[in-house]
């Protein structure tokens, strides 16, 4: 009977193992309930959090291969090969978070003496983007890059803190009598271009004069035409006088007409003809290192001084502020650099005029060619 009764006790005693059985489960189930709890509560920055860990990325990969293009089709044009435009027009992405969980129980022993019960969680986010690019072609588009840089745009950069220097020497091919290298708005020509003297000490009085503001542009009040102001100074009174006798204006006279007439050239009136955004874009190619091996088998034409010598396009207004090199391995200190004919050209990091200019170009692109819908089929890439 004693027997009897402490069997009977260890039974009313001891749980039995269906009784741990549900608190385990019971256990696994708030665990459960409160992760997902958690995960819910931590889901509310899931968003702005993955916003600004891929916005960053993708903005430098947008830049880094719009300068990619702008270099690889200079070098195109250095080798007259056709030059190609893409534009990114958007850029896409979907965010997915997933979670999973296990449980597993296990039995050791006799009649289950021993349980062993094991759950597993996780979870992850990954994001899928898509990228569409469309060409930049068909009318509008060509007409946008083969038409003259307006005369107030090219007033506007000047006056918005961009060196005149820079502005006129990349945009006017002529001001009155003063050229800047015409020949140097196509492919790469094998004569020099006259010197450009008179614009480098022109554009050199101008930045001098610039600190004091003494030469802007006006709207006539009357007649809505576009001016240009020349001031009369004492303390820069030689510098407004050699810029007037430059230019072949009257010395008495403080407002100018502007206009693009070379026909009738007057005194009063300042005559500028600009580049168009190719021309820009050969001009520049013109100043571009190449391997002499590819000098050698005509792959790029070689300009000639009049006593036969090499001419130095790093001599030009434009040439003197951008440089592309060239390297047989790939760079270490670029700003931007491609691999193109088995070579490769760059920008030096530290060669700040020449990325200065290529800022500007990057922006009379935007301002002549930004507002161009692309015509054609648009690629889209999904990108795993």
């Amino acid at each position: 009977m004693k027997a009897l009764y402490s069997g009977m006790a260890e039974c009313l005693y001891r749980p039995s193992v269906n009784i741990l059985n549900a608190a385990r489960i019971r256990l696994f189930g708030w665990t459960v309930i409160m992760t997902i709890i958690s995960t819910i509560t931590g889901c509310n920055s899931f968003g702005p959090d993955a916003l600004r860990g891929t916005h960053p990325l993708y903005n430098d990969a947008i830049v880094s291969s719009m300068n990619d293009q702008f270099i690889q089709n200079i070098v195109r044009l250095h080798y007259r090969d056709p030059t190609f435009f893409l534009d990114v027009a958007s850029v896409t992405a979907s965010m997915k978070l997933d979670m999973g969980g296990g449980l597993d129980q296990s039995s050791v022993g006799l009649n289950g003496g021993a349980d062993i019960m094991q759950y597993s969680l996780g979870g992850a986010y990954s994001t899928t983007p898509t990228i569409s690019y469309s060409p930049l072609q068909g009318e509008s588009f060509v007409k946008s890059v083969l038409s003259p840089i307006p005369i107030d745009v090219v007033f506007a950069l000047s006056t918005s803190g961009w060196n005149a220097q820079r502005v006129f020497g990349l945009c006017v091919e002529r001001m009155n009598g003063i050229e800047n290298a015409p020949n140097a708005s196509g492919p790469t020509p094998q004569k020099a271009p006259e010197s450009g003297r008179d614009l480098k000490r022109l554009m050199q009085l101008v930045e001098e004069v610039s600190i004091d503001h003494l030469i802007a542009p006006r709207t006539d009040p009357k007649t809505k035409e576009t001016q240009l102001e020349i001031k009369s100074s004492t303390k820069f009174a030689k510098q407004i006088w050699e810029i007037k006798d430059l230019l072949g204006l009257d010395q008495q006279r403080q407002f100018y007409h502007v206009n693009s007439d070379f026909i009738a050239p007057s005194p009063d009136t300042i005559s500028i003809r600009t580049r168009s955004l190719m021309s820009i874009f050969f001009y520049l190619s013109h100043h571009v290192d190449t391997p002499q091996a590819h000098q050698d088998a005509g792959l790029v034409t070689i300009t000639h001084n009049p006593d036969g010598s090499v001419f130095d396009w790093g001599t030009t207004a434009a040439g003197s502020m951008f440089h592309i090199r060239q390297s047989n391995e790939q760079p270490e200190m670029a700003f931007v650099a491609i691999p193109y004919r088995g070579n490769w050209f760059y920008l030096a990091d530290n060669d700040l005029d020449s990325k200065s200019t290529f800022m500007l170009l990057m922006q009379l692109f935007r301002l002549q060619a930004g507002a161009t819908k692309a015509v054609g089929p648009t690629l889209t890439i999904p990108v795993h």
